[in-house]
C-alpha cells in the first residue's frame, strides 16, 4: 500500500486517514464545530473563468524541490517549501496567500471513486458506479469510460483552473488493478489517464501520476509532470525511475519522524527523489524535510 486514505483539509475542514490499496481519498467531518469555520471573504470567491483553450502552463514542481502534503487538520501554511499539496476545496484566499509566499500549490481529489462528500457526487449515474471500497462503503469506483464520469472530472478540472491552483494530484488512476464491479481493461485505464493529462495541460495545470505503478509509469511518462511514490526507498522506488529518467519531479514519502532524516535524505538525494518525511498516513501537518 502506497497511497493513504485522507479526509478533506483547509481552512475550512478537518480531517484523518487511512489505507487501501492505490487510492488517496478524502471524505469531510461532520464533526468540525461550524464556529471554527472561516467566515466567507471576497478573496474567496473564484475568479470568472477567462482562460483560453489552451492556458498557458503555470508553475509545476521540479526535480529535487522542497515541498510539503497536508490533507488532514488546519493547514499550516507556513513551512517554508516550494510546493505545497492541499485538498481542492482549500478556499482561494489561502492558495493566493502560499502563491504570495513563492509557493506552487497542488490541489488534491480522486478521480478514480465517487466521493460521497464532494458536491458532485449526485450527478454520477448509477450505471457508472462499481463497487463500493470494501472498508469505505460509501465511497465506490467510477467507470472510466463514462461520458459523464469524464464530464465531471473535466468539471472538477476547471475548478482547479479557477481556484488558482498550479496542478493537480488525482488518485485512483490504477483502478483497473482494483476490485471494482467493472470489466474496463488496462488500456481504457491509459486512455482515461491520457485523456486526464490533455485536459489538465489544456488548463495550464500540471499533473501527477501517483500510483506507484512502474510499468504504467513507464506508458505515461510523458503525458505527466511529476509523479509521487511512498514507502519505497529501500527498493530504490522502481516506480519513480521512468520520471527520474525524463528529468521529471519525483516526490517521495517516508513514514517515520525527524531521526529518519539521516538515512533518508541521502539517499533519495542519489536517486534524485525529492523526499519527506511525515508521521503517518494522517498527512497532518507534521513534516521532516530533506534540505
Amino acid at each position: 500500500m502506497r497511497s493513504p486514505k485522507v479526509l478533506l483539509c483547509a481552512m475550512a475542514v478537518t480531517a484523518c486517514s487511512g489505507t487501501e490499496g492505490d487510492i488517496l481519498r478524502s471524505m469531510g467531518d461532520a464533526s468540525l464545530p461550524e464556529a471554527s469555520l472561516p467566515e466567507a471573504s471576497p478573496t474567496d470567491a473564484p475568479l470568472a473563468d477567462t482562460r483560453p483553450d489552451a492556458a498557458p502552463p503555470r508553475p509545476k514542481p521540479e526535480p529535487l524541490t522542497t515541498w510539503q502534503i497536508q490533507l488532514s487538520g488546519t493547514l499550516d501554511t507556513t513551512i517554508d517549501v516550494r510546493v505545497y499539496t492541499a485538498d481542492i476545496e482549500t478556499p482561494l484566499s489561502v492558495i493566493r496567500g502560499l502563491h504570495n509566499a513563492g509557493r506552487i500549490v497542488i490541489c488534491y481529489f480522486s478521480a478514480g471513486t465517487m466521493e460521497n462528500f464532494r458536491d458532485d457526487a449526485s450527478r454520477f449515474p448509477p450505471e457508472s458506479l462499481g463497487s463500493p471500497l470494501p472498508s469505505y462503503p460509501n465511497e465506490r469506483w467510477v467507470d472510466v469510460r463514462h461520458a459523464t464520469v469524464r464530464s465531471i472530472m473535466q468539471d472538477r478540472l476547471t475548478k482547479a483552473a479557477r481556484s488558482e491552483c498550479d496542478g493537480v494530484h488525482p488518485s485512483g488512476l490504477s483502478a483497473f488493478n482494483a476490485s471494482t464491479g467493472l470489466d474496463f481493461s488496462r488500456a481504457d485505464q491509459v486512455d482515461y489517464n491520457r485523456w486526464f493529462a490533455s485536459a489538465s495541460h489544456a488548463l495550464g495545470l500540471s499533473i501527477g501520476l501517483v500510483e506507484g505503478d512502474a510499468s504504467l509509469g513507464q506508458d505515461l511518462v510523458a503525458d505527466f509532470d511529476w509523479t509521487v511514490v511512498w514507502s519505497c526507498l529501500s527498493s530504490n522506488c522502481p516506480a519513480a525511475a521512468p520520471f527520474i529518467a525524463a528529468k521529471k519531479a519525483a516526490l517521495l514519502i517516508e513514514y517515520g519522524d525527524q531521526s529518519r532524516t539521516a538515512e533518508v535524505c541521502p539517499k533519495a538525494k542519489d536517486l534524485g527523489l525529492s523526499a519527506i518525511i511525515k508521521r503517518n498516513a494522517n498527512l497532518d501537518a507534521f513534516r521532516a524535510g530533506c534540505p
